[in-house]
């Protein structure tokens, strides 16, 4: 049988940095036009179009610090994948709130195994990747049990008459 290797060069860490930079500009233009018309069909493509080029930054870290192919890599990938996907279905479809907090799951483990990609590297210091774990870790706790737990509307006090 035959094997096909599809070989891609590693990411410099400036390109990544462009790319970041790109995608908190595209995602604050979104926040934007979302914030003046919360209905907006623009608003939402923008932002759709942010989550996807997240994708392309999560492909590029997972390139620089590891193989996205094999292992703890696919792992990462995959979870920013589904995090992208659910974020992504959030903005265009408008599905409810449990929708985005489910994907900010889904992204805290793709911070988790980023982590791990960071320790196993000799890039960067490992205190970075574990500190991206540990925050993770974190974010993944907590937004479950906000999902489970759910948030209760704050009571205001009726008005004194």
């Amino acid at each position: 049988m035959l094997a096909v290797t599809i070989a891609m060069a590693r990411p410099s860490a400036r390109v990544i940095g462009v790319a970041y930079l790109a995608y908190f500009v595209i995602a604050g233009i979104g926040q934007v036009l979302a914030v003046q018309d919360p209905a907006s069909a623009l608003a939402a493509a923008v932002q759709v179009v942010a989550t996807m080029w997240y994708g392309i930054v999560a492909l590029l870290l997972c390139r620089l610090f590891g193989d996205p192919t094999r292992g703890t890599g696919v792992l990462a990938m995959a979870s920013a994948v589904v995090g992208c996907v659910l974020q992504s279905l959030y903005y265009a479809l408008g599905l409810g709130h449990g929708a985005y907090v489910l994907a900010l799951v889904f992204f805290g483990l793709f911070l988790v195994f980023l982590g791990f990609l960071v320790v196993r590297s000799a890039l960067i210091p490992r205190a970075i990747g574990v500190t991206l774990i540990v925050g993770g870790a974190a974010s993944c706790v907590f937004l479950l049990w906000l999902l489970i737990v759910g948030v209760r509307p704050s009571r205001v006090p009726a008005p004194a008459t």
